[in-house]
């Protein structure tokens, strides 16, 4: 069976897994419903769903980066409703946010728009290296103390390519 949480998600070539990873990548590119679907050597797959509305660029690459490391990625339809979230991680809504400025009140904001969205993982793309650990733990403890919204999961993408995923406190539980 393929790993949904936790650990690492990479199937090897060949596998059972990855072959039915590859004929689910293959069903979506024949759907129709799809501008892109590309699955890559470790067995992630990045799909874009049609739509009128453009995906930004760090979106996409943000998107690849998850499918790299054997995340099945769907980026959703953009047009319409603002609080449709960016896509869905497996089955798992998620919102993915690049930010530009630096500090703890920006890791803040990135968890906020996420919450407004009402998604169950925050993804931060730190695409310019703003950010080290501790601004990142300390804009979580900043979010924690003036929001009850909690999230499943809140992935950082580092500039490397690296992620790094945070729990929430169990303290309040996601209204």
């Amino acid at each position: 069976m393929a790993k949904v949480s936790g650990g690492t998600r990479v199937l090897k070539r060949g596998s059972r897994e990855y072959n039915k990873r590859k004929e689910e990548v293959y069903q979506m590119q024949k759907s129709g419903k799809y501008s892109s679907v590309k699955m890559t050597d470790r067995g992630g797959y990045v799909a874009i769903e049609k739509s009128r509305a453009k995906h930004k660029a760090e979106e996409i690459e943000a998107a690849e980066i998850l499918a790299n490391k054997g995340y099945k990625v769907i980026l959703k339809d953009e047009a319409g409703d603002v609080r449709t979230p960016d896509g869905y991680l497996f089955k798992v809504s998620f919102e993915q946010r690049t930010p530009q400025g630096d500090g703890f009140k920006n890791v803040n904001n990135c968890l906020k728009h996420a919450r407004d969205k009402r998604v169950e993982i925050s993804v931060i793309y730190d695409k310019y290296h703003k950010y080290h650990r501790k601004d990142i733990e300390k804009g979580l403890q900043y979010y924690e103390s003036i929001s009850g919204y909690r999230f499943k999961e809140i992935i950082v993408i580092a500039q490397d390519g690296k992620i790094y995923k945070h729990e929430h406190n169990n303290q309040k539980r996601r209204s």
